[in-house]
């Protein structure tokens, strides 16, 4: 199964070297991580068909954490959406 999707911005400028990562799942996880490309995108791994807790960080971006669904033998799309860090000097 694959986890595959695009880290945009507020105005939906993609957000390349984003770092998005598995949290957690329906079965124990390594550590599951992707650094986004140029255009925002990424793709994920996953050992399972679950509901699966995704994490993504950015600089100048406040983080975000999603559940998302991914289903047996399944490419499971998410577009993830970063507001700016309202804590940043």
């Amino acid at each position: 199964m694959v986890l595959a999707g695009v880290v945009r911005g507020p105005t939906g400028e993609p957000v390349p070297l984003a770092r998005v990562l598995i949290a957690g799942g329906p079965v124990p996880v390594p550590d599951i991580a992707a650094l986004t490309d140029a255009e925002g995108r990424f793709a994920l791994s996953l050992p399972a068909a679950g509901a699966y807790q995704l994490e993504c960080v950015a600089d100048d971006f406040a983080p975000l954490s999603t559940t998302v669904e991914v289903g047996e033998g399944a490419v499971a799309q998410v577009e993830l959406r970063l507001t700016p860090d309202r804590s940043a000097p």
